[in-house]
């Protein structure tokens, strides 16, 4: 797996470097959910919230598809992101997504910012591979923090607190596996984004956030970014040459 090594220039040079970094596939899934989003924007009425909505999943999609790809400019297009994402979700009552947005800040976003000099370095050389034992801890440990965040979210009143007790459970667990360079970050970020398409799906059945349809869209997309992530990209790549170095 080829190494990346430290960028020599400064920060403007690093991000038009950055952003060059994109594939076909990657740019196919950001151009087309920037076209549907578009569509859906100026097809419906137009509010502070509408306008809110776009740009978070916009700009959100586009940290997707730069961390499938494994760029380091995905934190501060996924810090920007958050703002927007927070806001949807405060509305909306899934006070659960909330915090996961703010976890993948911290955990993510703001170290990759302060990192985008050398975080890139060795990249494949330190990404690995979850086995049985780990798995089984991490599987536990979500089912650990789904039974407790699904009771304090009943208590919340969240919209739908079994569902997005589940975002959160994946999602939060997913931020430490990335922060480990765990390639099985895909799995978790998959199994969070069809648990998001389930938690928007019925907001938009029941009506009670009027962003419910893009970001519906949103979660689909970042669904075929997280298959791509899983199955394809860097990571892993990565993972499974570290792991056949390390049956050697």
């Amino acid at each position: 797996m080829p190494t990346q090594e430290r960028f020599q220039g400064n920060y403007i040079q690093w991000l038009g470097s950055e952003f060059k970094k994109i594939n076909l596939v990657a740019a196919m899934i950001w151009f087309f959910g920037i076209g549907f989003q578009t569509a859906l924007l100026v097809t419906n009425p137009i509010t502070w919230q509408a306008i809110i909505t776009y740009l978070a999943t916009v700009v959100g999609l586009g940290c997707t598809v730069y961390m499938m790809v494994g760029a380091p400019i995905n934190g501060l297009l996924g810090l920007i992101s958050v703002f927007g994402f927070v806001t949807v979700n405060l509305f909306a009552h899934h006070w659960w997504s909330v915090i996961d947005q703010l976890i993948f800040a911290c955990a993510i976003d703001i170290p990759l910012m302060m990192k985008w000099r050398t975080w890139g370095e060795d990249f494949g050389a330190k990404v690995r591979k979850l086995h049985l034992k780990g798995w089984m801890v991490t599987i536990a440990a979500i089912l650990v923090e789904w039974i407790i965040l699904f009771q304090v979210a009943r208590i919340l009143k969240d919209s739908q607190p079994a569902v997005d007790s589940l975002v959160l459970s994946f999602g939060a667990t997913a931020s430490v596996l990335c922060v480990m360079h765990v390639s099985n970050t895909y799995t978790l970020w998959l199994a969070e984004d069809v648990v998001n398409v389930v938690l928007w799906f019925y907001a938009l059945k029941d009506g009670y956030s009027p962003s419910a349809l893009p970001m519906l869209v949103s979660t689909l997309m970042y669904t075929a970014t997280a298959v791509y992530g899983q199955f394809f990209s860097i990571w892993h790549k990565a993972g499974n040459a570290n792991s056949e170095v390390a049956k050697a």
